[in-house]
């Protein structure tokens, strides 16, 4: 694959959008930063040309940072040639206009030789910008996009098991809420230290499918929801499956170990913040393809769930922390034998 059609497969797989029209011109969202992109052909006796367009361009979207939810703009023009010698990039353009056209706007230039797969930035610029380095070697060295396969393809496609999940919690909140013995069973099946404890380790599986009212469930659904769908549609049934299940223990696990030792605790939130965390994860390395959110916004997500899970009453934050590292654990194992049996 030639290296402007790998370059462009990697940058469209990491997140980048292409501008309208104009090819080899890329936009990406990190809020609170957008991010544009301009690849130009050395090859080209125009780059410098398409150069000042792109930064034409560039001072434009300044006013147009609320549409992205961004307050800060970073452009970036890479000229892409073969040569292999120290290139002076301080040269094509003054230093004042090179570096910002206002406090909320940022010119970075870097030149990429395809001969020697490395970067050179201005003088005082960043060399790294959201794995951009990376890519531009990668597609030098003819390899293609990373595609993440992790469900068997013989696997349907439908959400069923977070479809099944969500009904498990809604039968059983009309059971707890109408039924006589609705308390008892709360106490029995609740996750709790004195009950594991005992040995009533079924406790763990049990607890997540219990929830205390209507917005508690309401709550966990619209989660459930977003990152479930899509979790399940990445990894299949099964894999997401163990994903969901293993979270919800390491949830308890810490809740019990770590907790007070009182009380009961019931939801699904520890598996749900497993969820979170294996998306977080994956946003962080392919950016919002997979997701649907950029990574700042889902860690300023998670971050704040956790945190606000300190000022709550009677909110088993342990269970939420345990699910999220949980989560992240299990999600990083799945990356990894996938991998591995891609390699074999």
């Amino acid at each position: 694959m030639a290296f402007w059609e790998t370059i462009d497969a990697q940058m469209r797989n990491t997140g980048f959008r292409p501008v309208n029209h104009k090819p080899n011109w890329y936009w990406r969202a990190e809020n609170p930063v957008l991010y544009l992109v301009c690849l130009l052909d050395g090859r080209e006796e125009n780059w410098r040309e398409e150069n000042m367009t792109f930064a034409g361009f560039s001072k434009s979207m300044e006013n147009r940072l609320e549409e992205f939810f961004c307050t800060r703009l970073v452009a970036l023009s890479v000229l892409v040639d073969k040569a292999g010698e120290k290139w002076a990039v301080d040269t094509v353009e003054s230093g004042e206009n090179l570096h910002t056209y206002e406090e909320k706007a940022h010119r970075i230039f870097w030149h990429f030789s395809t001969e020697t797969a490395r970067v050179e930035a201005a003088k005082g610029q960043p060399d790294r910008i959201l794995g951009i380095e990376k890519l531009l070697a990668a597609a030098a060295k003819g390899k293609a996009p990373e595609v993440l396969v992790f469900r068997d393809t013989r696997e349907q496609k439908k959400p069923v098991a977070t479809a099944v999940i969500f009904a498990l919690c809604l039968v059983l909140l009309l059971v707890t809420t109408f039924a006589p013995q609705s308390h008892e069973i709360i106490l029995r099946y609740g996750l709790s230290a004195e009950g594991i404890a005992r040995g009533e380790y079924e406790r763990f599986l049990t607890s997540m499918f219990l929830h205390s009212g209507w917005m508690h469930l309401a709550s966990n659904a619209v989660y459930l929801y977003y990152f479930g769908v899509r979790s399940e549609k990445l990894l299949g049934t099964g894999k997401f499956l163990l994903l969901y299940l293993v979270s919800g223990l390491c949830g308890g696990l810490l809740s019990v170990f770590l907790g007070d030792g009182y009380g009961i605790s019931i939801g699904a939130s520890g598996a749900i913040y497993g969820l979170l965390g294996a998306m977080l994860l994956l946003t962080k390395k392919h950016g919002p393809r997979y997701t649907g959110m950029s990574y700042s916004t889902m860690l300023l997500l998670a971050a704040t769930a956790i945190c606000l899970g300190f000022f709550e009453p009677n909110v088993d934050n342990l269970g939420h922390i345990g699910g999220f590292l949980g989560g992240m654990s299990v999600f990083w194992l799945q990356i990894c034998c996938a991998k591995g049996s891609k390699g074999q």
